[in-house]
């Protein structure tokens, strides 16, 4: 209830999280109005809470700041105005960061929650706005696929990797996930991509040799700077797009001149807090409930490396920035999440 104390992290300064981060006492703050309260079960930790807590995300911290940008958990409280069906229901928090879920109690705005069933694992659940969002908007939102088409991807061991490759199935399209190396290959390979390469400076050539007359339609990039993503390029079909969702050097994708200009690609951004902030409702209901279905099917299962509870957050920032890390970290905030 309001004014009784809870934990939650907040950031005291800009930079490193695991610097500026800190568990405090604070009351659990009113209910306004188009507002719910959420007793929080789980929150991954996520590249772009540092992005956010270093102050290079778009949505800027207001110091004293609270993070985390993603979770699951339960309304205990519905504000003036809100659904009041709400009360009582299991809810993801699309990642918009207009509220950090580090955090046992949370105030959010409505519109900020999705309806999930009571049955699907807590952990996974609370992986399913960012990345699962991020693949959907790639897929759709620039090319239109058909069943047969071909696609690639770097990175393709990621989260956001497995989430394309599962999308892209269902949609009958096909994946060529390119890796960094021999076990990053395999994780690929066990998430269902068609085709799995290592990258190297003949990657391209590789690429087209096993695709044979087909060209990709759409390549995705979350790796940024470097020569794999201009590699690929020239695979990809006259006309193709490169989409690019993030980068792991800060810096921007290089394609090669030639093939920008005289096969007239088109490279595109994406931010899914767009997406958002601007969708109809029904279609932001609509595309998290086939997540969630993915997730309840078995389809999508990203790996989770560890949960740590609340009060050992700084343990899950140090386990998440282990070269040892072999999956998503999590933190385990309160109620039942499996």
């Amino acid at each position: 209830m309001e004014g009784i104390p809870m934990n939650k992290v907040i950031l005291t300064g800009i930079g490193d999280p695991g610097a500026n981060a800190r568990l405090t006492r604070t009351p659990v703050p009113p209910v306004g109005a188009k507002e719910v309260r959420l007793r929080m079960e789980a929150a991954p930790v996520n590249p772009v809470d540092y992005l956010f807590a270093n102050g290079w995300y778009p949505v800027q911290p207001q110091l004293p700041s609270p993070i985390g940008s993603e979770g699951v958990g339960r309304v205990v409280e519905v504000g003036h105005g809100a659904d009041t069906s709400l009360e009582g229901k299991r809810v993801v928090v699309l990642g918009t960061y207009e509220q950090g879920l580090w955090a046992e109690e949370v105030v959010v705005p409505a519109r900020n929650v999705v309806v999930v069933p009571e049955h699907v694992d807590g952990l996974q659940l609370a992986m399913a706005t960012i990345n699962p969002a991020t693949a959907h908007l790639m897929l759709t939102k620039y090319v239109r696929l058909r069943p047969g088409d071909w696609i690639g991807q770097t990175l393709g061991n990621s989260a956001v990797a497995r989430w394309v490759v599962a999308l892209a199935r269902e949609a009958g399209v096909r994946t060529v996930s390119v890796v960094r190396s021999e076990r990053a290959a395999a994780e690929a390979k066990a998430a269902g991509a068609d085709l799995v390469f290592v990258d190297g400076d003949d990657v391209g050539e590789r690429v087209a040799a096993a695709l044979g007359d087909k060209r990709l339609r759409l390549l995705l990039d979350g790796l940024g700077g470097g020569d794999t993503t201009g590699r690929l390029a020239t695979v990809l079909e006259a006309g193709g797009t490169v989409v690019s969702y993030s980068s792991v050097d800060g810096a921007a994708p290089v394609l090669p001149l030639g093939d920008l200009v005289f096969a007239e690609l088109a490279l595109r951004g994406v931010w899914v807090v767009n997406w958002f902030r601007q969708a109809p409702r029904a279609e932001i209901e609509k595309a998290v409930g086939g997540f969630v279905d993915l997730i309840a099917r078995g389809a999508v299962a990203v790996p989770v490396d560890s949960v740590h509870g609340l009060e050992r957050f700084e343990d899950a920032l140090s386990r998440d920035a282990s070269p040892e890390r072999s999956g998503k970290v999590l933190i385990r905030l309160s109620g039942a999440a499996s």
